[in-house]
């Protein structure tokens, strides 16, 4: 994959280069370049994140993460961007006191991003980008790069982007890079994704329709995935500062293991929100309702695997703010208020509650890891509630600050699976652009 991904590197600079040539005839084609950087620095409090007060798990996590960025334009005579060099370097640190830091979050200086993207060649609408990348798709649902974790997703991919009035659509090709702490980052020839992702949106308060094919495929160890992802999504205002959003997600293909045998997949997952700002009104309040559902297995000893899998999800903001769960094996409504006191300061508080939707499959968190399981005997569905609130300041444009609490109360599956106590968590983050 190394070699091949250099190779198009190698081209389309090449292409860049004769772009750059054939303008420069004219005198009309010029480089301009951009350097970025930001670094953010989080705390975090953490109380009995397993559920049991009687470990001796509680304390202060510390992250601190940066990334430094350079881009190079290469523009026609009318200001139009014609092709772009993107290059971006991550560097991510950890601490902790009384337990232990995160190594999943740390990764010293390396490679995030490096790719070529061609803009609108020869007019046709089309765009092509190759090299690694952050790929993000609708509302990060199945596709995302998220921020809150140190370590952010990118892929070794190349993608195809055409647009022509409210149309577009996306073509792509990828594989998931792998962090390692004391190595290059790199990818994986195992885990592969590739999809078409389109939508049509004919102006910016029209409806917004979206649609999508995925396939994911791992081959790596013993395992076998072969998961197609099949789904829509609409947007719509409904009336003044009323806007809907309802996605359905549907899989199908096969899983399983050399020994144990390949099970079929059929799985789904369904999601709405509906969100009413009154931005006329004191502290401009916006009210947001949500219902997220993922299926579960029915029956972990027969040949069918029920368990939607988001793929690679946004983290973080969606399903509650502890990370507890994600879009699978999951039933979760969500209400929510944000207040804008000012320009500058705004907070929301907000509630969850989580069931899951089959007792016969297990609890999973944001990362995928089972956190607890019972296929059998006397369990509960409610796993529980979380309720929390956030706080935002804009220091400036380019600094911003952030802090918030959160609990969740635990239900009766906890209580079922063993230790049932509530959980804590407290959080401060500070950002800062260059």
């Amino acid at each position: 994959m190394k070699q091949s991904t250099i190779g198009i590197w190698s081209s389309l600079f090449l292409v860049c280069a004769a772009v750059s040539a054939g303008a420069d005839d004219q005198g009309q084609s010029r480089w301009s370049y951009k350097i970025g950087a930001e670094e953010r620095l989080r705390y975090e409090y953490r109380k009995d994140f397993d559920l049991n007060k009687s470990a001796k798990d509680n304390g202060s996590l510390f992250f601190n993460r940066e990334r430094l960025s350079a881009q190079f334009t290469l523009s026609d005579g009318y200001s139009k961007d014609m092709a772009r060099v993107f290059i971006e370097g991550l560097d991510a640190q950890t601490g902790g006191h009384r337990i232990k830091a995160q190594a999943n979050q740390t990764d010293d200086l390396d490679l995030h991003q490096a790719y070529v993207h061609i803009l609108n060649i020869g007019g046709s609408g089309l765009d092509i980008k190759a090299g690694r990348q952050e790929l993000k798709y609708g509302k990060g649902r199945l596709i995302a790069a998220p921020t809150w974790s140190n370590r952010i997703r990118s892929f070794d991919a190349g993608l195809f982007h055409y647009h022509h009035g409210g149309f577009y659509a996306d073509a792509f090709y990828g594989q998931d890079v792998k962090y390692d702490d004391n190595k290059f980052n790199q990818s994986r020839n195992e885990e592969m994704l590739a999809g078409v992702y389109g939508g049509y949106q004919a102006a910016k308060t029209s409806p917004l329709f979206e649609a999508y094919y995925l396939s994911f495929i791992d081959t790596k160890g013993l395992n076998d995935i072969h998961r197609y992802t099949v789904g829509g999504r609409v947007q719509a205002i409904l009336a003044p500062g009323l806007v809907a959003d309802v996605e359905v997600p549907v899989q199908f293909g096969k899983t399983g293991t050399l020994t144990a045998g390949a099970k079929t997949i059929k799985a789904w997952a369904f999601h709405a929100d509906l969100a009413q700002s009154f931005d006329q009104a004191f502290w401009k309040p916006k009210f947001t309702v949500s219902y997220d559902q993922a299926s579960g297995d029915k029956d972990p000893n027969d040949s069918v695997s029920n368990t939607f899998v988001p793929l690679y999800q946004s983290t973080h903001d969606p399903y509650g703010l502890m990370d507890l769960v994600r879009w699978q094996n999951i039933r979760n409504p969500e209400a929510s208020v944000t207040f804008s006191p000012t320009g500058k300061f705004r907070f929301t508080p907000q509630v969850d509650f989580f069931w899951l939707d089959s007792k016969s499959d297990s609890w999973y968190n944001t990362s995928g890891g089972v956190t607890r399981t019972k296929t059998s005997g006397d369990r509960n569905y409610y796993l529980g509630s979380e309720a929390s609130i956030r706080f935002y300041y804009d220091l400036t444009a380019n600094i911003k600050f952030e802090t918030g609490y959160a609990h969740f109360f635990s239900g009766g599956y906890v209580r079922d699976t063993g230790a049932d106590d509530d959980a804590d968590w407290v959080y401060s983050q500070l950002v800062l652009k260059y």
